[in-house]
């Protein structure tokens, strides 16, 4: 009886092998085409945080004054610190002032610098809570970071052009809780400068500091005490926001209680003061004033004390000899 069963044959099995090798190779290259596809996919849309810088126009003249905008575009990504740094063409243009109205910044870890000498502007601000990036139906304004104002100087020449760009040394902190540094894009921007022409019109910059006539919002004054701040006497702190053209400087006055016999001034200082009086019975005032010069005061009045015992000693004593003579006077009367 001839045996049915299949025989081994080293070729054939050989054969099978390489076929399913051969599979499985092309099973795994169009794998890593996809997987490699996937991943372009998912990097196109996982793009960098962008710092870039917006003017109304791409063009001025010598003398003029113009407002170049510092915004942020953070691509999905939710963010809470920024540090900003530019260089500008120092010897064509003067930086003149820098307006925090309307910035998504509200706390100014590093309120706004200008070196004219080297050509710079620097901040660091910070957003409590963190900011996601502009709401659907959004204008455009909710991304500013803040607006520089640029006089252009007049030079000998025609046309010549000027550069206004962020620097490598630009950061922005997400909103992660880690204050991981966020892939940064960086957009600078070229004006063209055109000669002196013979009436130089009035500036943006100028019209938005005659159009604001809003005082900056109500803020508190905060009194503190630490061990670390100060060598542990009393200070204060405060801080405010101008929606229109921004916060220029601050005043404060001590006015000290009425027997001490002092006049109280305005002078600039800035958060946090330390107090002249560390005994808080002064009444305490800062005045808030914008770029436009509006103003905004807030008041700390100190909480009742009773009089010291030598006052009250003084007014009876006084109200003793007043009362002595009046009688004298109406006994020689008669």
């Amino acid at each position: 009886m001839q045996n049915s069963k299949p025989q081994f044959n080293p070729s054939t099995t050989l054969r099978i092998d390489g076929e399913r090798s051969r599979t499985i190779k092309i099973k795994n290259f169009y794998f890593l085409v996809i997987v490699f596809s996937f991943s372009f996919f998912i990097f196109n849309f996982c793009q960098a945080t962008v710092l870039y810088l917006d003017s109304s126009s791409g063009q001025y003249h010598q003398g003029e004054t113009f407002i170049v905008e510092a915004r942020i575009d953070t691509e999905g990504e939710c963010i809470n610190t920024v540090k900003g740094d530019l260089s500008f063409s120092q010897d064509i243009l003067e930086a003149i002032d820098f307006s925090q109205g309307n910035s998504i910044l509200n706390l100014w870890l590093k309120p706004p610098e200008i070196n004219q000498d080297m050509g710079l502007v620097s901040f660091i601000g910070g957003i409590p809570g963190g900011y996601c990036g502009r709401l659907a139906g959004d204008s455009g304004l909710s991304n500013l970071l803040g607006k520089i104002i640029f006089n252009v100087k007049r030079v000998n020449g025609g046309q010549i052009s000027a550069k206004i760009e962020f620097l490598d040394s630009s950061q922005v902190l997400l909103n992660d809780g880690f204050g991981t540094p966020a892939k940064l894009t960086l957009e600078g921007m070229a004006l063209k400068i055109l000669a002196v022409k013979g009436e130089i019109p009035e500036s943006e910059w100028e019209k938005e500091l005659k159009e604001d006539a809003i005082s900056p919002e109500p803020f508190n004054i905060e009194i503190n005490k630490d061990s670390s701040v100060f060598e542990g006497k009393y200070f204060i702190t405060f801080s405010t926001t101008d929606k229109q053209t921004g916060i220029d400087y601050y005043e404060i006055k001590e006015i000290p209680p009425i027997w001490k016999l002092k006049i109280a001034k305005w002078q600039e200082a800035e958060s946090p003061y330390l107090l002249k009086d560390q005994s808080l019975r002064s009444i305490i005032k800062v005045k808030a004033v914008d770029k436009a010069g509006n103003e905004r005061i807030a008041e700390y009045l100190p909480p009742k004390k009773p009089i010291p015992y030598w006052i009250i000693v003084l007014i009876l004593g006084g109200a003793g000899v007043i009362w002595y003579f009046i009688t004298k006077l109406k006994r020689g009367s008669h």
